[in-house]
């Protein structure tokens, strides 16, 4: 029977954990900024007016230059998570950026009525 060192043998569990780990990472960040991109070119088109109605309550509504302009936001903010994520991966910051996105599409999915005035 072979002996092996107890610092060799850690050692080299340590290298496979960090190679496995990477090799999922780099699985993430590319599925991550794959979807990040598709949102981005969504709102891009809607921004370019290349997408003219959007379903709001289940009815087809045009698209207004206020909703434009948010969505100009959230391809904003896209963006700014793609290159967060491009740059490293940490969990905390990829949820308040996706909850940050989610905010703002809930927004321009639920429009408030304009208040005038009397």
């Amino acid at each position: 029977m072979v002996k092996v060192s107890a610092n060799r043998y850690v050692m080299l569990r340590i290298e496979a954990i960090r190679r496995e780990t990477e090799a999922h990472t780099q699985k993430l960040r590319r599925k991550l900024l794959k979807n990040l991109e598709e949102i981005f070119q969504q709102a891009s088109k809607i921004v370019k007016g290349e997408t003219k109605h959007q379903r709001i309550r289940g009815k087809m509504a045009k698209i207004t230059l206020r909703q434009r302009r948010k969505w100009l936001l959230i391809a904003a903010c896209t963006a700014e998570t793609i290159t967060m994520i491009s740059e490293n991966i940490n969990e905390k910051e990829i949820k308040s950026q996706l909850e940050k996105l989610e905010k703002l599409v809930k927004e321009v999915a639920n429009p408030q009525p304009k208040i005038t005035s009397l």
